[in-house]
């Protein structure tokens, strides 16, 4: 109900200022101008005027810029499934699939070109909150693991392939792992609240269908 109550208000002064116009120009005896009901009436329709200066919130407004289209949908597509596995749901005691960190990594590298960007300055400003967790996380994991072959599975980890050891971890590589992991939650948090954002500011993203997909790191 809480998105109505502007057009509440609206038909509320509306009927206002028309009762003090009724008021004030309620036949009498013997009409004469009244002050009192003349100014009820001119705050009755000022008030009724500001009311209208504000679009009704029950109207999606939908004006959003194509590129903020493209990149709302992009980041909706992360959510659902590259950035949750990367950010959220993988522990980084095990390696993930290289190309995980090379699709984030290829993200920073647009933004920090001012490629990848909102043109909604609420949008944007909720992405660079999220851009700079991300970056943080990308710089870490990438300084801090390397590409490693484990049978035939290449993955991106932290310990290398000839020293792991699942019940034996050195310590300076917990504590790799655990910054790691660190990082990826902050990341995550502050992606949370970007989608929020996108969905109330950019509604034009679900025009389509989202689904997770790999959207800049090369084919293989």
């Amino acid at each position: 109900m809480s998105r109505y109550y502007q057009t509440f208000a609206r038909i509320g002064a509306g009927l206002a200022a028309i009762a003090m116009l009724v008021w004030f120009l309620w036949p009498g005896g013997a009409w004469q101008f009244e002050p009192e009901p003349f100014f009820a009436f001119g705050v009755a329709v000022v008030v009724w005027a500001f009311t209208e200066f504000k679009l009704s919130e029950e109207v999606i407004y939908r004006a959003s810029t194509p590129n903020d289209i493209r990149f709302g949908r992009e980041i909706f597509a992360y959510g659902s499934w590259n950035f949750r596995e990367l950010l959220k749901d993988h522990d980084y005691h095990r390696g993930i699939h290289p190309r995980f960190l090379t699709e984030a990594s290829l993200l920073v590298s647009e933004t920090e070109l001012g490629i990848a960007h909102f043109q909604d300055g609420r949008v944007q400003k909720k992405y660079l909150d999220f851009f700079e967790r991300l970056k943080a996380f990308v710089d870490y994991f990438g300084m801090h693991s390397s590409p490693e072959r484990f049978g035939s599975v290449m993955l991106q980890s932290v310990i290398p392939a000839n020293q792991f050891d699942e019940m034996n971890v050195a310590p300076h590589h917990q504590a790799e792992i655990n910054e790691v992991n660190r990082l990826a939650t902050e990341a995550w948090k502050a992606m949370r609240p970007l989608i929020t954002e996108i969905k109330e500011r950019i509604p034009e993203v679900f025009d389509e269908q989202i689904r997770g997909c790999w959207i800049r790191s090369p084919e293989e």
